[in-house]
């Protein structure tokens, strides 16, 4: 498909995202972290409620029912941006830009900045993860081979310790195999612009060199 077949889908009234040849289109690459933690959060709940042997005080209930909807919050988030993802089109010498499955905005390549790794700022995040995932990981095993059993506070612990973990290897992977686009959005009262992950090896496509 011509590139000015691509012009005309962009500009018809239904914007035909789905008619647009894959080579074309750099779909939004997205990582984990809602839904790491939602899942953490729902599990919390779960453990709170699911063992206990004797009603749960109103504290508990509090804890228990404010994890459950914080953890389905960020599993609906994570759906929700998943089902919602900004795409790149590349159309002859510009680059249209797709959010909510409609066309946004038409850009030149100078209008999309790459985003570079700081290093401070992988190792700020990515030491303390890495220590938390080690330490709770750490004491939750050795609260349960002490125990010789699996109880709700071993299990939270070594759920936390399992979540940061995750969270460290989503954090490194959409780090270190995508790039990070910083790429303008029309007409937002809050934003003038947003993160667009695309990985490595298209970034080439996108911006021949």
């Amino acid at each position: 498909m011509a590139w000015h077949e691509i012009m005309n889908l962009i500009a018809t009234p239904i914007q035909q995202l789905m008619h647009i040849p894959e080579g074309h289109k750099f779909v939004e690459t997205l990582g984990w972290q809602p839904g790491i933690w939602g899942a953490l959060f729902i599990v919390v709940a779960c453990l709170f409620v699911i063992p206990a042997k004797a009603p749960l005080t109103d504290l508990e209930w509090m804890i228990s029912g404010g994890s459950a909807v914080l953890g389905l919050v960020l599993a609906g988030y994570e759906v929700h941006r998943r089902r919602n993802r900004t795409v790149l089109v590349k159309t002859g010498g510009c680059i249209a830009v797709f959010r909510n499955g409609r066309h946004d905005l038409t850009l030149a390549p100078g209008e999309i900045n790459v985003e570079k790794a700081g290093i401070v700022i992988m190792l700020k995040i990515g030491v303390p993860l890495g220590a938390c995932a080690a330490m709770f990981t750490a004491i939750g095993v050795i609260g349960i081979l002490r125990d010789k059993a699996v109880n709700a506070d071993n299990l939270i612990i070594l759920s936390l310790g399992l979540a940061c973990g995750a969270s460290l290897v989503s954090a490194a992977w959409t780090r270190f195999s995508c790039v990070h686009l910083r790429v303008p959005i029309k007409g937002s009262r809050w934003l003038a612009e947003e993160t667009v992950l695309i990985p490595t090896f298209r970034l080439n496509e996108l911006f021949p060199v």
